[in-house]
């Protein structure tokens, strides 16, 4: 090349070296634990009995539910359109919510001993409770009041210094931050977590950040919030009831064409930042109403079983990797959808990819190839290890041939391996 011409190359390859820690700061390392987020269980803070079924239950009181209802598991898959199997094993071994949030937000009165109530049972549920059960832990997280009420650093000061004061402060996984419109928001909480974790002698960035886009500002500026939320971000979620508030929509409407719109940014934006992207919750819960007989409360409770599934379903097929829930049920019939979408014939062809693709390249100094009649290349072999990744941390993928195929990293094979030796393959 000609001085000149080796010149740009200089400039060009300069100019690289100093944007590329800056892009890839935009996108969020996220811990294999934080992509096990297939239902966000929410339940009040202040109710302690409550949430200490939300954490230890899961779906272990589904069978008795279905009892209750006069509903055999044949009768719910024939209802959800899914396998008799899947829900006899998921009925034969409950499981617990990937995720629970003590809510001390909207799920609980926002008056001063309500709210006193709520951050110290809050402390003591994730300071005692079992979270683990038989399985691998859920994750523990806190949503405070929003930025607009004024409370928000003092009630998760209270929170973290209960729990630094029975030495586990370590153990709030998470911040479910909702009402968060613009990025100065984020910032706010960044600065305060940042003092938090100092005080009470955490590691920088221990305490993880979910955010909520419920309103049209949250929408409109959700690449600019997220961009903000990056250092610490582990998910973003739709929240339907108040974004149909703010923009005063006739109706709750989960499958309104607008509902759809704003679930293609979250899911859009998540991808890029690197992080699951979560879908609200469906109002309609699989509960008894008193005025009622048995036989309509039994076709109400089936119809709105697979309600909740279909939602989940659509959500999944969006790229969403997991849905807000309130009940039991819901978070049978949510993890029921998640579940469908790892299937195992499904998990082997996407190795089998990866592995084609490394011997054509490797072994035959090939890149674009044909594997199974179709084109195969460097990007669909990322997207083979994204799902696979992906399956790692929900224990549907085997460690060893994660590790092999380069699926995961050498510091993360333990937990991996602590998660499948739990699941058994089975999430």
């Amino acid at each position: 090349m000609s001085g000149p011409l080796d010149a740009a190359v200089a400039a060009f390859g300069a100019r690289r070296d100093t944007l590329l820690p800056i892009l890839e700061a935009r996108r969020t390392d996220l811990p294999l634990r934080y992509w096990r987020q297939a239902a966000h269980y929410t339940t009040p803070a202040a109710d302690a009995t409550m949430a200490r079924k939300a954490v230890e239950g899961g779906t272990a009181p589904m069978g008795r539910i279905l009892e209750r209802f006069g509903v055999t598991p044949a009768d719910l898959a024939e209802r959800l359109e899914t396998p008799v199997a899947g829900v006899e094993a998921l009925l034969a071994r409950p499981a617990r919510a990937p995720l629970v949030m003590l809510d001390g937000e909207d799920a609980q009165a926002l008056r001063d001993d309500v709210t006193e109530a709520g951050l110290r049972e809050a402390a003591a549920t994730i300071a005692e409770a079992d979270w683990s059960g038989d399985g691998p832990p859920s994750l523990r997280t806190f949503r405070p009041p929003g930025f607009a009420l004024g409370s928000t650093a003092r009630d998760l000061a209270a929170v973290i210094e209960a729990l630094a004061e029975r030495g586990v402060a370590d153990r709030l996984d998470g911040v479910i931050y909702p009402k968060v419109e613009h990025p100065e928001e984020v910032e706010a909480l960044y600065a305060f977590l940042d003092a938090a974790e100092a005080a009470v002698g955490l590691a920088p960035r221990t305490i993880r950040v979910g955010f909520l886009v419920e309103s049209g500002w949250a929408a409109a500026r959700l690449p600019e919030i997220t961009l903000a939320a990056i250092p610490r971000l582990c998910s973003i979620i739709y929240g339907l009831a108040d974004y149909s508030a703010d923009l005063g929509l006739p109706q709750i409407a989960d499958d309104a064409p607008l509902a759809q719109w704003v679930r293609g940014e979250i899911v859009n934006v998540a991808g890029a930042a690197g992080v699951p992207a979560v879908d609200g919750m469906t109002l309609a819960y699989p509960v008894a109403d008193a005025s009622l007989d048995a036989a309509a409360n039994r076709a109400r409770f089936l119809d709105r079983m697979a309600l909740v599934h279909a939602d989940a379903v659509r959500a999944r097929e969006m790229g969403m990797l997991g849905k807000w829930v309130g009940h039991p049920a819901q978070l049978f019939a949510v993890l029921l959808a998640f579940e469908a979408g790892l299937d195992p014939a499904a998990l082997d062809a996407e190795a089998a990819k990866l592995e084609a693709y490394r011997s054509a390249v490797e072994d035959e100094a090939r890149g674009a190839t044909i594997i199974g009649g179709v084109m195969s290349d460097r990007a669909t072999d990322r997207h083979a290890r994204v799902l696979l990744r992906r399956a790692v941390a929900l224990g549907r993928f085997a460690p060893a041939r994660a590790l092999d195929l380069g699926v995961i990293g050498d510091g993360e094979v333990a937990e991996a391996e602590a998660i499948w030796a739990v699941t058994g393959g089975r999430s």
